[in-house]
């Protein structure tokens, strides 16, 4: 059996400003959760210039948050977080017996007090993750009748790894599932609200999950597309198994690889860090990720 991982990850973001401004408000979805599965060893965020305001608190979908407010004059903003966690093995393998995928939809005029409102919120769409029928016709190909629950989300999220590119220039943080769709290219966040509008337009409980992947390097290269920047997947809830979590961007179950920020209904929910500035200023944004394990001689 796999042993828990421990790993250090941090996560710079950096914006520039062509001008001083006066104030930034900021929302930073930047604490690993605490999980069954995960345990956060430790956190720290820090912010320059110092906030005049900073508050933690806790979301509604149960994600940690900071609120910062920085009220001085700057040209520059730096939130650094750095956190250690270490991840246990939780998801079930890919050949594991699962019911009929039909099993997982909703009964029709069930809804009582045993209904887990905590599955049924995430069957329904969401601003950027419409119900479609594009994206129900292109889940169908995976999804036949009866077919086991696992091997039919397997193969939906190889699928969508093997006929959608990888490229960060095709699509921006407002393109669309339709687009997507049409462009075959994005970028995990995209592939993630992709396969989350397959999943609830065939009425699959489906949820947005933010966090990080490993970037150990290989050859020069990086083990898991989408790891020098925060990543995103999506978990499914089976009743045989609970929550399970899929990769599409590299194709794969998410597991002992994956730190864990938060999930909601979509990467508005949860995106890293999100705000605003007064003072009439352009913006460059910079950022950069790294997730080691700590016995990695690279993390030292």
């Amino acid at each position: 059996m796999a042993e828990p991982i421990r790993y250090r990850v941090s996560h710079e973001t950096v914006y520039k400003y062509t001008s001083p401004v006066d104030v930034s408000r900021q929302i930073a979805h930047l604490s690993p959760r605490e999980i069954s599965w995960q345990e956060v060893v430790s956190h720290r965020l820090d912010v320059k210039p110092d906030p005049g305001e900073r508050t933690e608190g806790v979301d509604y979908f149960g994600n940690p948050y900071s609120s910062i407010m920085v009220d001085v004059p700057h040209d520059a903003l730096v939130v650094r977080a750095e956190s250690e966690v270490i991840v246990s093995p939780h998801s079930p393998a890919p050949g594991a017996a699962s019911p009929p995928w039909e099993s997982a939809l909703a009964i029709p005029g069930v809804w009582d007090r045993t209904t887990k409102l905590d599955v049924e919120q995430y069957r329904v769409p969401s601003p950027a993750v419409p119900v479609l029928k594009s994206t129900r016709d292109y889940a169908r190909r995976s999804f036949a009748d009866k077919r086991p629950w696992m091997d039919a989300m397997l193969e939906l999220t190889q699928r969508i790894r093997r006929e959608f590119k990888y490229d960060t220039k095709s699509t921006t943080v407002s393109t669309s599932v339709e687009e997507v769709l049409e462009l075959r290219s994005g970028v995990c966040q995209d592939f993630a609200h992709l396969m989350l509008s397959c999943l609830r337009s065939l009425g699959l409980p489906a949820r947005y999950v933010s966090g990080y992947v490993l970037n150990r390097r290989k050859d020069g290269k990086d083990s898991n597309a989408g790891a020098d920047a925060s990543h995103a997947w999506v978990a499914s809830h089976c009743p045989a198994h609970g929550w399970v979590a899929f990769d599409p961007t590299n194709g794969k179950i998410a597991d002992t690889e994956f730190v864990t920020l938060g999930w909601g209904r979509e990467y508005h929910d949860v995106s890293p860090l999100r705000g605003v500035v007064r003072g009439a200023a352009d913006q460059k944004l910079a950022v950069a990720v790294s997730v080691v394990p700590v016995e990695d001689p690279a993390s030292v």
